[in-house]
């Protein structure tokens, strides 16, 4: 089979091998921002991030199963995909833990105060800030209880929090102290000391963090989102911090990408503001790489498919 790679990931001649090892006939195209040649419009395997903003999808006549690089499908045409009855998979997990990761960063830099001492430094000032508070003994809501938020729960109750899960029924989940359906959210706000939003973004949820929600937080909350930017109400957001809200705010998604340099949310103090990266790492590569070498492998196989999409 023929199999497409427009990953943007360093592929080797040793994954190649891997692919050709399985009968297949891997093809790398460099950047997805230039159409696809007609060459390659009998491919029968996907491996991609976001060819179709570029290339149309439905000139690929022969298609039969797309390995997506992202967790997201929002760019996905999903109507010509379920008519072609092609088998659609994306890459939930693989971003997981750098994501956790970068949470726990900015959780503890707001309550370490690392901005305090980084102008010290600068400075060359010897000052002491009496106000550090420790992530111990603390409680964490964690709105969305998938691969990110399991994996920050986890290493949240290594530091001693105690971590409230919301997620549409409230089901229980490994790592969660306690899970609320998305009905009761309210409680989970007015009980958290730090707030994460790690849920996908949907209609549902766009806009969930509305002023009215944002007010049930206490007013030293922690809020730190990495799910989608329309998730949270903006404006209403920089109303509350105007006012004095909130110990911090991390926030690696925006409703805007990317964040005008004239944003206010740069410049707030009490902001710590990245350009959409928390699930960058150096081995989320290899990772893209084993889920792709797996689920082409099951497919030839006639096997059960990994994050196969419904």
């Amino acid at each position: 089979m023929k199999v497409l790679i427009t990953a943007g990931y360093d592929i080797t001649e040793e994954k190649l091998q891997l692919l050709r090892d399985l009968g297949c006939n891997p093809v790398v195209w460099p950047s997805e921002k230039e159409p696809v040649s007609e060459d390659h419009y009998d491919t029968e395997i996907l491996f991609s991030f976001k060819l179709f903003d570029h290339t149309d999808i439905r000139k690929f006549h022969q298609l039969k199963l797309i390995q997506l690089t992202s967790s997201g499908m929002d760019h996905v045409p999903m109507d010509w995909v379920k008519e072609k009855n092609i088998a659609l998979c994306n890459a939930r997990g693989i971003y997981s833990i750098p994501i956790a990761e970068w949470v726990l960063l900015k959780t503890m830099e707001i309550y370490r105060k690392s901005r305090f001492y980084e102008a010290a430094q600068r400075e060359g000032a010897w000052k002491k800030n009496m106000e550090m508070e420790e992530i111990y003994g603390k409680t964490v809501g964690i709105i969305g209880t998938g691969s990110i938020g399991t994996e920050t729960a986890k290493r949240l109750k290594v530091f001693g929090a105690t971590v409230l899960g919301v997620n549409t029924s409230g089901r229980k989940a490994a790592f969660f102290d306690e899970c609320f359906a998305i009905q009761n959210l309210s409680e989970v706000l007015e009980r958290s000391d730090v707030l994460v939003l790690a849920l996908p973004l949907t209609e549902e949820t766009t806009q969930l963090m509305n002023r009215k929600m944002l007010e049930r937080l206490k007013e030293d909350a922690v809020l730190i989102n990495v799910s989608r930017g329309p998730v949270v109400d903006e404006t209403g957001l920089l109303e509350r911090l105007n006012q004095g809200c909130f110990r911090g705010v991390a926030l690696d998604v925006f409703q805007e990408e990317p964040l005008p340099e004239d944003h206010p949310l740069w410049a707030h103090p009490k902001v710590l503001a990245t350009p959409h990266v928390s699930f960058l790492s150096t081995s989320v590569p290899d990772r893209a790489f084993r889920l792709a070498y797996r689920n082409i492998k099951a497919f030839l196989e006639g096997k059960e498919l990994e994050n196969l999409q419904t």
